[in-house]
């Protein structure tokens, strides 16, 4: 009865801000687009209280649902052996990357592959998460973890995260999927690790604590100055289904417990939506996500609880892609992104770029709209973004992602050609505000491209004749 008569309390205040932001948004203009709902998060993320110790799902292996917890399994350790099934030479598919950084400067990468497959949604069968470190500032790189549902029902891994968290500790999540044939509310799950000591690659973790059944490890968490954070959310599975909502954030106290979960209004044109807000100036939020002819924008002037639909931004870029936002210490707004713009002539499309003469130029080499990954600043809270700087444009370059060093470095990550033969690498660029500015790198401890992960350099990877 009491849960009852919280969800009753809790819907009445959905509709009650709801009621409140509409009647104020016929005075703004915004109109009844900024009426985004706030509901129960549990109707969301489904009843994550986990069950007692004791309990036949808590005892693996002798019972497995939903709520069975997995587990992150130690690989490369001096006293393991070397022919473990997830070792490098054996993976042909990788993508997807992740980076953080610990407050003492050891650097952890994180992507999902497999060994047999390219990505195979929505249960990603055989496939596992890769967990990496460095600890000499990106030259090389040990895998030190892997995430592997399989042993769990033929469970798969995908869209793994690494975020720091308001203490300053880094944390995992790692998304599992396990085909329960429709019986179990938790058959995509997303789990958060958190490291005991990210200073030591063969770190001690947390036990893992269930987040809910949405994808919930794509985009890293915003954090407010107070210590509570937003988590971005989307229901993969309803993807390329009209009208349904997708595309939510979760708000989280200091103590993890749910704040709120708010909706966006229904946006056919949004696909994989990838929002990552960031709190502007005058404390309001704002975010891209994802769309069929490039990004999107939506704000919010309530903390997150509301969204006002912006449409498509002026500028064209990371065209059905993922491209991250992220405010600096000097306040200036990070986006890395891929610089293509896409044009219809006859018929055809073309992909093609302004160069730094404001000349277009029509790509000839890599047609395609992922490739030419760049870093962007934004003088104006995200309004325009006047500087920028090409990272890689070596292929099919997709999926960012970064984080801030003590000494004013940016670690960027992403993908190269997640199955092609001999690339299928995960690529770190180290930058800073000054060389975005120039045009050009211009710090000396600055660099672009260098390798984290290429199964090939090992005997690994696609060959010819495979088909994945």
């Amino acid at each position: 009865m009491p849960q009852q008569i919280q969800l009753i309390l809790r819907t009445v205040q959905s509709l009650t801000a709801c009621a409140v932001v509409l009647f104020a948004g016929l005075f703004s203009g915004f109109g009844a687009t900024v009426c985004a709902q706030t509901v129960n998060p549990v109707s969301v993320l489904g009843d994550t209280t986990m069950p007692p110790s004791d309990h036949v799902s808590q005892t693996f292996p002798y019972g497995i649902t939903g709520k069975t917890p997995p587990a992150l399994t130690k690989i490369n350790d001096k006293e393991q052996k070397p022919y473990h099934k997830h070792r490098i030479n054996l993976r042909l598919f990788q993508g997807c990357p992740q980076v953080e950084i610990s407050e003492g400067g050891r650097l952890w990468a994180t992507w999902f592959g497999s060994n047999v497959q390219a990505e195979r949604a929505p249960y990603h069968n055989d496939q596992f998460s890769v967990i990496s470190t460095s600890a000499d500032d990106g030259k090389t790189w040990k895998e030190v973890f892997v995430f592997d549902p399989s042993e769990l029902l033929g469970g798969g891994a995908s869209d793994p995260m690494l975020w720091k968290d308001p203490e300053g500790k880094v944390r995992f999540i790692g998304l599992r999927n396990i085909d329960f044939k429709g019986q179990d509310e938790f058959a995509s799950s997303a789990w958060e690790f958190t490291m005991l000591d990210a200073e030591n690659e063969h770190t001690e973790w947390s036990a893992p604590r269930l987040l809910g059944n949405k994808n919930i490890s794509v985009m890293k968490p915003l954090v407010f100055p107070d210590g509570t954070i937003l988590r971005s959310m989307d229901d993969f599975k309803l993807v390329g289904k009209r009208d349904k909502v997708r595309i939510r954030f979760l708000k989280e106290a200091v103590d993890g417990s749910p704040i709120f979960v708010s909706e966006f209004p229904i946006d056919n044109d949004a696909v994989f939506a990838e929002q990552m807000p960031i709190i502007r100036k005058d404390g309001s939020l704002f975010t891209f996500y994802r769309a069929k002819e490039g990004q999107k924008s939506a704000e919010s002037f309530d903390g997150g609880r509301t969204w006002k639909l912006g449409g498509y931004y002026p500028m064209q870029f990371s065209i059905n892609t993922k491209c991250i936002l992220k405010t600096l210490p000097s306040g200036r707004v990070l986006l890395v992104a891929n610089d293509v713009q896409m044009k219809e002539d006859g018929g055809k499309r073309v992909y093609h770029y302004t160069d730094e003469n404001g000349q277009q130029r029509e790509l000839t080499k890599h047609k395609t709209a992922r490739t030419r990954m760049t870093a962007y600043l934004s003088e104006d809270d995200g309004k325009t973004f006047s500087h920028k700087v090409l990272l890689c444009d070596d292929g099919q370059i997709s999926y960012p992602s970064a984080t801030l060093g003590k000494d004013g470095a940016i670690y960027i990550v992403y993908d190269q050609g997640r199955g092609t033969i001999g690339q299928h690498t995960i690529f770190l660029s180290k930058i800073t505000e000054a060389d975005i500015l120039a045009g050009e790198l211009v710090d000396g401890e600055s660099f672009l491209n260098r390798i984290v992960s290429r199964p090939s350099d090992h005997g690994g990877g696609r060959r010819e004749g495979d088909t994945i």
